[in-house]
């Protein structure tokens, strides 16, 4: 169970009762995260979820809670932090910046199918748009400056193959980037992976956990969507059906430019490497650890996604 910061039950009494939430009935941990810790919280007035920031200071939350603020106020179902009886949206817990958020209808989907994918792809570009307005611009801290420090740090522990294509990558995109450097930006969520987002009976509930937002490329966002969304695990191919799906939805909704068209692969294996980065730092950090390393997710999945996109990335427009 991913649960860093353990709270006892006092613990949790104390934080509820700074809220108009009621009384507390209940609480649990919630597994599958890997860098916040997460409860379900049950009180006399309905469910809700506690986070505690691990990877942030207490300064740093409040841009991601004003993301979500200007999503909400653009009639999105994103979960804003709620206010408590000070007035107040974030807090310290146990020494880690804390919110609690309402808790939506809806489940995590077990797999995307071509009607999920249709909708996301709709659902993401509605959300690129909204986020063109929002006037906090803040570099990513898993972007360019990260995936260049980590991978120089990681490099001596990987295999040479793995190295290889790893500082390659990093470089081929860099270079493009380099001439193409006025590509469209706006505030992406970047981490819309299908089990950041809640469906009920077929339909987009909620999209959940913005602790990656950042103003980038559009078509990073994108990109990290659709290798998550419409690759097979096993292989890293594209489900070409989902594929299609996806991005045609998202096209009805907002025009891309030429430039982005022409970028398309690129983003498609830096969004890949990303992932892939960021899951080896994790696994070789956590290797004297056991218990954390069992929470860690495989690395290899994203490095068979990064080498089938080598292989093959379809056009933007196919």
């Amino acid at each position: 169970m991913a649960v860093y910061t353990s709270l006892s039950d006092s613990d949790m009494r104390a934080l509820v009762a700074d809220y108009y939430l009621g009384e507390l009935v209940s609480f649990q941990g919630i597994s599958g995260g890997v860098e916040n810790t997460n409860y379900f919280l049950i009180t006399t007035t309905g469910k809700y979820v506690v986070t505690l920031f691990e990877e942030f200071e207490l300064e740093e939350v409040p841009y991601f809670l004003d993301v979500v603020a200007h999503l909400k106020h653009k009639g999105f179902n994103v979960p804003a932090a709620l206010i408590d009886i000070h007035g107040e949206r974030l807090r310290m817990v146990n020494e880690r910046p804390a919110i609690i958020v309402d808790c939506f209808p809806g489940t995590e989907l077990k797999q995307t199918d071509v009607s999920s994918c249709q909708i996301m792809g709709a659902a993401l570009a509605k959300l690129h748009i909204a986020g063109e307005d929002f006037p906090e611009h803040r570099d990513s801290h898993r972007g360019v400056t990260w995936w260049h420090k980590t991978s120089k740090a990681i490099e001596s522990e990987l295999e040479p193959v793995q190295a290889e294509l790893l500082m390659s990558q990093i470089s081929a995109f860099d270079a493009f980037i380099a001439d193409h450097a006025d590509l469209p930006k706006t505030t992406i969520h970047g981490d819309l992976f299908y089990n950041n987002t809640l469906f009920e009976d077929g339909k987009l509930s909620a999209v959940i956990d913005f602790y990656n937002a950042c103003h980038s490329w559009v078509m990073y966002d994108l990109a990290i969507v659709v290798n998550d969304w419409c690759s097979d695990i096993e292989t890293g191919e594209l489900d070409m059906p989902k594929y299609r799906a996806l991005l045609k939805a998202y096209l009805y909704e907002r025009e891309v430019s030429d430039e982005e068209v022409m970028a398309w692969p690129y983003m498609l294996r830096i969004a890949a490497l990303r992932f892939w980065l960021s899951r080896l730092e994790a696994w070789h950090g956590a290797k004297s650890d056991p218990v954390r390393l069992a929470q860690q997710h495989d690395p290899l999945e994203f490095q068979r996604i990064l080498e089938a996109r080598i292989r093959y990335a379809p056009s933007l427009l196919e």
